[in-house]
């Protein structure tokens, strides 16, 4: 999924649902496909609004001009022969092996957590929570859903954290952050500090400018050398069928359990 889609998918969220944002938004995703033909008149015409109406809505996905928009609707998910998305890689597996393959895959791999997890990395990042006033978690697509879970189950308790859908945000935040600030990142392949994931042209990133002490929870063994990286903790999988969004909230129970007992050894 490119940046494109994610970011509209976003918007359709965001918005009021007889808005006019909202109203673009539900047009561009169901002339998706045929975006990267399409001049901003002719969007405009299947919007029913004016041509200035589209700019100001490309503006506020975060695009400069409608031709950078154009560029990033013709975004092709193989295009670096990275075959591990969700059609190729779950939905396949699922028409092709049966769900009982499947839900076998996930429950290996939920059990490899359980014999290969560093849970003295684990304790080091609750004490991190414990410390740090200013949190935030961040993903994109599957791994957001990391992200979203923490923040929920530290709510529970008292902790709150601070996540973006937005890739933009999540972006900005990050430069902005200083060492008063904890940042934890999902990403299963560890490419979030590395590549723009959603982008058509997998432009590199640069974390070395990074003042906030940063966290990565991923399945990439190699990142627990990355210089730019406080703290590494990495879970396996059994095979290449993309469960992490499955093996997330275990992590994140761990992780609370031992926040919750931190906390409670502090009182």
């Amino acid at each position: 999924m490119g940046n494109l889609l994610n970011r509209l998918l976003i918007m359709l969220n965001d918005c009021q649902i007889k808005s006019t944002n909202y109203r673009i938004t539900m047009t561009l995703l169901l002339n998706f496909h045929q975006l990267a033909t399409l001049s901003i008149g002719k969007v405009a015409d299947l919007c029913n609004v004016s041509k200035s109406t589209i700019s100001k809505y490309i503006r506020v996905l975060g695009y400069e001009d409608y031709a950078d928009f154009k560029a990033d609707s013709i975004f092709k998910e193989n295009r670096f022969g990275f075959s591990l998305n969700y059609n190729s890689n779950i939905a396949q597996f699922l028409e092709t092996q049966g769900i009982e393959r499947y839900i076998a895959t996930i429950q290996n791999d939920l059990s490899l957590i359980h014999s290969t997890l560093d849970m003295n990395k684990v304790t080091k990042l609750a004490q991190y929570l414990a410390e740090y006033r200013e949190v935030a978690a961040f993903g994109l697509l599957f791994s957001e859903i990391g992200a979203l879970d923490l923040q929920s189950k530290l709510a529970y308790n008292g902790k709150f954290i601070t996540t973006h859908l937005n890739d933009l945000k999540q972006k900005q935040f990050i430069y902005r952050a200083n060492k008063k600030n904890l940042i934890i990142i999902y990403s299963n392949s560890g490419r979030y500090l590395q590549l723009e994931q959603l982008s058509e042209f997998r432009e590199s990133k640069n974390f070395s400018t990074v003042r906030a002490k940063i966290v990565l929870i991923t399945a990439n063994t190699a990142m627990e050398n990355d210089p730019n990286i406080d703290l590494c903790l990495t879970f396996k999988h059994c095979s290449n069928i993309q469960t992490h969004a499955n093996l997330y909230p275990l992590i994140n129970d761990l992780i609370v359990m031992k926040y919750r007992q931190i906390v409670l050894q502090n009182n």
